[in-house]
């Protein structure tokens, strides 16, 4: 995952730092969702990897029932109430998918793009990363890493 942090030890605007795995699109269009006001929603990413002592058959059962799951994110300092260590998808309110997610840990928001640790691929909500423009999925072999 490629990230970004939000640090809970600022007031007003929580301005996102750079890390070392910076994705500048990532990035500028977070700045923008949280400059503008716009309500978002973070959707908690049911995997193995965030719920380690829940079977693989309820994650699935749960998945179902991810529209849910939306936790309104209507200021920037919200993300801080997500809860600690676990990674979910942030999106407009009104978007049905993303290729965002964020998480909250020892006080800080992370802001990341998520890729199949088997593939390198980058992954969204729905999927495979989703062209919006193309309404196509990315060609696996340009999307390799």
């Amino acid at each position: 995952m490629n990230t970004t942090t939000i640090n809970s030890k600022t007031t007003g605007h929580l301005p996102i730092e750079r890390l070392s795995h910076y994705d500048p699109e990532v990035h500028q269009r977070v700045q923008q969702w949280l400059a503008c006001g716009q309500l978002l929603a973070w959707i908690p990413i049911l995997s193995q990897e965030n719920f380690p002592d829940t079977s693989p058959e309820i994650l699935r059962f749960a998945d179902q029932y991810q529209e849910a799951m939306r936790w309104p994110i209507h200021r920037p300092e919200d993300l801080l109430d997500l809860p600690e260590g676990v990674t979910g998808w942030l999106l407009p309110a009104d978007a049905e998918n993303t290729d965002v997610a964020c998480g909250v840990w020892n006080g800080e928001v992370y802001i990341l793009d998520v890729k199949d640790k088997r593939t390198g691929r980058k992954q969204t909500l729905l999927g495979e990363r989703f062209d919006i423009a193309t309404g196509q999925a990315d060609d696996p072999e340009q999307s390799a890493v």
